[in-house]
């Protein structure tokens, strides 16, 4: 016997593996950042999109004295050419951060593998693969003009 799942259940799974991807980047963030000097906090915030409403963890990247680098907030799985999407803003600049699969065919860029990708917004640049500290930095670096 075949079970189909429901437009509603292919929704919530949507929205289900797009925060587990979310909570992936951040625990990779973490993992990245751990020999630097930096407070790390979450928070939830409200994420509305063409897959409704509801709740998605925000990180955020602080020095010790407590000036915010960057903030991470995640916008929603419905995004043209990418599987989900996070903005990254600092005092500077705002920068996005697209889940991109290799194997889709919408995707012109050159994917390595599939993962996180900051896409600058200029358009003849590859997106950064972000499974670095050196490109994560870089990323904090753009949207805050902080020196490492």
């Amino acid at each position: 016997m075949i079970v189909e799942e429901s437009p509603k259940q292919d929704i919530e799974a949507k929205k289900q593996i797009y925060l587990q991807r979310v909570n992936q980047f951040y625990a990779d963030v973490k993992k990245l950042l751990q020999d630097e000097l930096f407070i790390l906090e979450e928070d939830n915030v409200d994420v509305i999109e063409a897959l409704g409403e509801y709740q998605a963890p925000r990180c955020s990247v602080k020095t010790q004295e407590g000036e915010l680098l960057a903030e991470f907030k995640p916008t929603g799985a419905s995004v043209l050419l990418a599987e989900g999407a996070i903005d990254v803003k600092g005092w500077l600049d705002k920068e996005y951060v697209l889940y991109m699969l290799k194997s889709d065919p919408q995707t012109y860029y050159k994917i390595e593998e599939d993962g996180w990708y900051w896409q600058e917004q200029r358009l003849d640049v590859e997106p950064h693969f972000l499974n670095n500290k050196v490109t994560l930095l870089q990323l904090i670096t753009w949207v805050s003009d902080h020196e490492f």
